[in-house]
């Protein structure tokens, strides 16, 4: 294209010039004029100026002319010469003055002419003055010629003459200045004119001139753009054309020349979805590669026929078809977060040699342009030559595929026919042979067969036998079946009958033991130990008596779970290590390294045949040791051998000694004592288990006895025992075994945590604090954090484990987690404070389970929520520090009474304890806004509010902290009021006999004081509140039982504990009970009673709704099998079995409890 024809450059210079020179000249103009005005506004500034001179000497020679006067006056008046000092000096400067004005107004006749005038009347008023000067000197009459007026007419005269001279110098003046502000107005404006006209007129010129040379230039540039587009077009399409010819070389199948078109086009047209057909040889169109298709768009169809479809179609017409819009259920996008439906779609045939050979189709997310377009056409061509190449590769491998195969078919046809000759040869040998055997055979089954008839009849006399055998066997299994039943009834039976006088005389035993009251002697004390220590080893004979029925009847109920080896050894080694001890025998527990971490098996069970076997060592040992030693079994399970240096077994009685009520001699048995069962029931419990026990032994040397288990249980169907899902342990507080467990010597001390922790360490002035935590890793957190901040630590991963460290080393405070492996957080909670040798120290809740309104009930100071952070973590210590460090504890005492006051502050006032005493609510409010309380005593009687309303009050206004409340009132609180006021309270006291020691027992519970510290009469009022539990004061229980005996101990032990007990004999008088008697918060219920028996009578009472969710606890002598099952298929809340422990009674009567203290 040639640009000059496009572009004037003559046109272009004049355009420059114009718009260059002519502003030029326009500006050099203006400029002049400027000048001139500024020449001209100078000019006029100087004949202002002059003016403005001229009218200053008028004032000045008016002042002199004024000066003079006054001085003659004053001469004339007092004759003083003084005062013709101003006449004298301004004489002279009048005229000099004067004259200055006439060379000043010299070009202006006017003011020239009243110059001379106003110079004539001065020298008049001289000749004037000098007259009258001389008189006065000559003390003349001069005031004669002053009233005749002569001098004052001149000086008026003069005076008119001055004021007419300036006011015409001044109109001047201003004359001048309006003419030069006139001026130069005019010129401003008349330049500014000029200017917007003559920009206005080269801006239109120019800008239309612009705008011609502007499209000029845009054709240009626009031709050249549109002409560098297609070449790069065309540089772009044979790209593309090559790139895709490259991709194509080479030997490859339809599927593979099928992906790579499609991820061409995916590269250069950004199609989303798409799929490649080859025409097959009858003319149907084969889908051979796809691209983005949806699991539904795969398994359509994937052949059409010529006239099928779209695809059929532009083969058909071979021509390429543009499809938009596209219909959302035509096509799909498939991608891993959806599908959707694309823009547009191409169908795009394929052709070699003019012959159609396959379709591509496409699908675009928006409408193709003609590049592409273009592109598509351009690249036909070679994917036909790709498919045609394709096609002919296909046809040469399929012929090739062909004749391979026929030349394998005839080799395979050569060998069948050389092998069918060998194999009748084979044949023809083997007839040969086949018919010599068979002559002899026939020989041999002749002989054979007069020897199987001899046999047969001797058989059918066997047989004849075997079920006449058969007939006695089971003559004699059912007799046994008999005995076995006669012998369970038996045995329940005897149960009954034993537990039921046993459980009398444990309970009555055991609260003479305990001494509550103190009057019994300490011999007493040891008589009543004495009587309960025999009745729980009575307990223990008949508990192994029915172990060994169950285990012969194959009812023995086994509980697998997973039991961690090296903790069992470590918990048999507490128990048996005092022990020995006491025997002065050395006791050492080695567990190998390699023995498995833990077995799946009963771990109660395992743990009775080891204490049975750990016994008997220490039984038959005086001097020397006993080692409890683990290693690993071949089979992947353990062996815990016990071997020990004690008197030995003869070989003779080593079986003997496994079976039932048998020793090894009698006087073994008159020497150690024993009933001889506890091997038999180890035998029989090791069987079912699924292992064995072993027994070597030299005489006089020592034995060794191996426990050998498996590493899993076996299943009920290879045992006699009924195996059960392990199930999570009952916690402590609500056991429902009957068995109890004969009290140790002494204590076992505490295992070792995880980790070593601070209890080795000397007690010095650092503080302790007890962690107990079931996680190791978070309890190692707070193991380092309290050292971190100054504490010794030690460290409990078990509630009895932590009971125990905290009654043995006494910490300054606890950190407790609420879910323990073997009980839960709330029972040691309340065996802390329940112990008057650690109810003082502080315990402060770490825990993921939310119980922190029953846990700040029961006394804890704190209550932290997991997952705690390290500055939470902070806080709890500081709160702990901060509950140490107050030596002094404060108490608010609210009572309007004020007697009652002075009794309370006698009651719990001590050298540690401040109280501050108030009668009214406001005065409490008003404390509690500006001090702390570690305590809170109120009565509800209050004279300007209610107690309730007082402590609503403190929970939603703004106070310095909430404290622990104590409710001390002596009104009867319905439940209704008892459930509003423990919302806010901790405790509630009714007033009465033993509230006192009630009082002083929670005060001393919230203030954390010391039980020991306090005076002896505060201690046994502690002691004697303490022997009547809260939870059961004012409670009501049904107790009913047909034996008078077990009715009389288990009233005295329920109401020595501050319990009412109501008496029913059978099942109907505790029906009636129920009816007559109203809030019944329990039943104690016997199953074995006359006319209607607990489990009649407890499914009775759960049919009335009254009843649905009254706590009815099961009680029974009888210890056989499904007594539990039964007890709570009636409808029992829980089970428990005589002879009754009354700290597991009391501890499963605080669980069924209704929630709701009343002190």
């Amino acid at each position: 294209m040639n640009t000059r024809s496009a572009v004037d450059k003559l046109a272009f210079q004049r355009l420059l010039s114009r718009n260059v020179k002519l502003p030029l000249a326009a500006g050099v103009l203006t400029a002049l004029v400027f000048v001139a005005l500024i020449f001209y506004l100078l000019s006029v500034l100087e004949a202002v100026s002059r003016s403005d001179r001229v009218t200053g000497q008028a004032h000045e020679v008016q002042r002199l002319s004024i000066d003079m006067e006054t001085g003659m006056r004053g001469f004339l008046i007092t004759g003083d010469n003084s005062f013709l000092a101003p006449y004298e000096t301004a004489l002279p400067r009048v005229e000099a003055g004067l004259a200055a004005l006439r060379g000043a107004v010299a070009d202006n006749p006017t003011q020239a002419g009243r110059i001379e005038q106003i110079a004539a009347l001065q020298k008049q008023w001289d000749l004037f003055a000098n007259e009258m000067v001389e008189l006065r000197r000559a003390n003349g009459d001069y005031q004669t010629a002053v009233q005749l007026g002569r001098g004052k007419r001149l000086t008026d005269e003069a005076r008119a003459s001055f004021a007419a001279f300036i006011a015409t110098e001044q109109a001047l003046r201003n004359q001048r200045n309006d003419q030069a502000n006139r001026t130069a107005l005019l010129i401003v404006g008349l330049i500014l004119l000029v200017s917007l006209t003559l920009s206005g007129l080269l801006a239109y010129f120019g800008r239309r001139q612009l705008m011609d040379l502007s499209e000029s230039y845009d054709a240009v540039l626009g031709a050249q753009n549109a002409h560098a587009a297609q070449l790069e077009q065309q540089a772009w399409l044979r790209s593309s054309q090559t790139e895709l010819t490259g991709e194509l070389v080479g030997q490859q199948g339809g599927q593979e020349m099928g992906r790579k078109v499609l991820a061409f086009f995916s590269r250069k047209l950004g199609s989303a979805v798409g799929a490649v057909y080859i025409r097959e040889p009858q003319g149907t169109l084969r889908r051979v590669a796809s691209y983005g298709f949806s699991q539904a768009a795969e398994a359509t169809t994937q052949v059409f026929s010529p006239t099928e479809s779209l695809v059929g179609q532009a083969a058909s017409e071979n021509r390429l078809m543009v499809i938009e819009p596209v219909d959302a259920s035509y096509l799909k996008v498939n991608t891993g977060l959806g599908e959707g439906a694309p823009r547009a779609a191409l169908l795009l045939p394929v052709q070699h040699d003019g012959v159609v050979v396959g379709v591509v189709e496409l699908g675009l997310l928006r409408a193709p342009d003609a590049r592409r377009l273009a592109l598509l056409e351009l690249v036909a061509g070679n994917i036909g030559s790709a498919t045609a190449a394709v096609r002919h590769r296909e046809q040469l491998q399929d012929a090739l595929a062909e004749t391979q195969q026929l030349n394998e078919e005839l080799q395979v046809q050569q060998e069948e026919l050389r092998t069918a000759n060998e194999e009748l040869e084979e044949q023809s040998r083997a007839l040969r042979e086949s018919q010599a055997n068979l002559e002899n055979q026939q020989a041999e089954l002749e002989q054979t067969n007069s020897q199987l008839s001899e046999r047969t009849e001797a058989l059918d006399q066997r047989n004849i036998a075997l079920r006449r055998v058969q007939r006695d066997l089971q003559d004699r299994a059912e007799e046994l079946q008999r005995a076995s039943r006669y012998k369970s009834e038996f045995l329940a039976n005897m149960s009954h009958e034993l537990r039921t006088p046993l459980n009398s005389a444990l309970i009555l035993s055991k609260l003479l033991g305990d001494n509550p009251q103190g009057n019994l002697t300490v011999e007493q004390v040891k008589f009543a130990e004495s009587i309960y220590s025999s009745g729980n080893d009575l307990l223990v004979l008949i508990n192994d008596i029915l172990d060994i029925a169950k285990v012969e009847a194959g009812k023995m109920e086994l509980v697998p779970e997973d039991v961690p080896v090296a903790r069992l050894a470590d918990s048999l080694s507490m128990t048996f290590t005092p022990l020995a001890e006491q025997k002065r025998i050395a006791f050492r527990s080695v567990v190998r390294p390699d023995v498995p971490a833990a077995l799946h098996t009963d771990r109660q069970r395992v743990e009775q045949v080891l204490k049975n076997l750990l016994s008997n060592a220490l039984k038959f040992t005086d001097r020397g040791e006993v080692t409890l030693t683990v290693s690993a079994a071949e089979d992947g399970g353990a062996d815990f051998a016990v071997a020990d240096t004690g008197i030995g077994i003869a070989p003779d009685q080593q079986d003997v000694i496994f079976e039932a009520f048998r020793q090894a001699d009698g006087t073994t048995s008159r020497r150690y004592g024993g009933t001889g069962l506890g091997l038999s029931i180890s035998r029989d419990l090791a069987g079912l288990l699924g292992g064995t026990i072993d027994v070597d032994s030299v005489p006089g040397r020592g034995s060794t006895f191996t426990l050998r288990l498996p590493p899993r249980l076996p299943d009920a169907t290879g045992t006699t025992a009924a195996v059960r899902p392990a199930a999570p342990r009952p916690p402590p507080a609500a056991p429902a075994a009957s068995r109890p467990a004969a009290p140790l010597p002494l204590p076992p001390a505490p295992p070792q945590p995880e980790f070593a922790d601070d209890r080795a360490l000397p007690r010095d002035h650092h503080r302790r604090v007890l962690v107990i935590e079931d996680e190791p890793q978070f309890a190692h957190i707070l193991y380092d954090l309290a050292h971190e901040l100054g504490y010794r630590c030690l460290v409990a991963h078990g509630a009895a484990d932590g009971f125990a460290l905290a009654t043995q080393f006494v910490p300054d405070a606890i950190l407790l987690d609420m879910r323990l492996p073997d009980s839960p957080g709330l029972g040691v909670l309340q065996q802390l404070k329940d112990d008057p040798h650690t109810r003082h120290i502080p315990v402060h809740v770490v825990s993921a389970q939310d119980q922190s309104e029953a846990a700040l009930h029961m006394g804890a100071i704190g209550y932290a929520l997991k997952p705690t952070s390290r500055d939470q973590l902070k806080q709890v210590f500081q709160k702990i520090e901060d509950k140490l460090a107050n030596k002094v504890k404060q108490v608010l005492l609210v009572e309007d009474d004020a007697l009652q006051r002075e009794a309370v502050v006698k009651l719990i006032g001590d050298d540690d304890v401040a109280i501050t005493a108030v009668e009214s609510g406001e005065e409490a409010m008003k404390l509690l806004r500006d001090r702390t309380f570690d305590c809170m005593i109120t009565d509800l009687r209050l004279p300007d509010m209610q107690g309730s309303e007082l402590l609503k009050r403190m929970a939603t206004e703004e106070i310095s902290s909430f404290p622990p409340v104590i409710v001390y009132t002596g009104r009867n609180l319905t439940r209704d009021e008892e459930a509003e006021l423990l919302r806010y309270s901790r405790s509630i006291i009714i007033k009465g006999a033993r509230s006192p020691e009630r009082l002083l027992d929670e005060v001393t519970l919230f203030l954390h004081k010391v039980e020991s510290e306090l005076s002896t009469e505060r201690q046994s009022m502690l002691k004697a509140a303490r022997g009547r539990d809260k939870v059961f004061e004012g409670r009501r229980i049904l107790l009913v039982d047909d034996d008078v005996r077990n009715i009389f101990a288990l009233t005295s032990a329920l109401e020595h504990r501050g319990a009412i007990v109501e008496i029913g004999r059978n099942g109907i008088e505790a029906l009636d009970k129920l009816d007559r008697v109203p809030d019944i918060d329990l039943v104690l219920m016997d199953v074995m009673m006359p006319e209607m028996d607990g489990l009649e009578a407890t499914r009775r009472l759960r049919q009335d709704k009254r009843f649905e969710k009254l706590p009815v606890i099961a009680v029974t002598a009888k210890a056989m099998k499904d007594d539990q099952e039964a007890c709570l298929a009636a409808g029992a809340s829980d089970y428990l079995a005589k002879p009754v422990d009354l700290d597991r009674l009391f501890s499963l009567l605080r669980v069924w409890m209704p929630k709701m203290e009343r002190l």
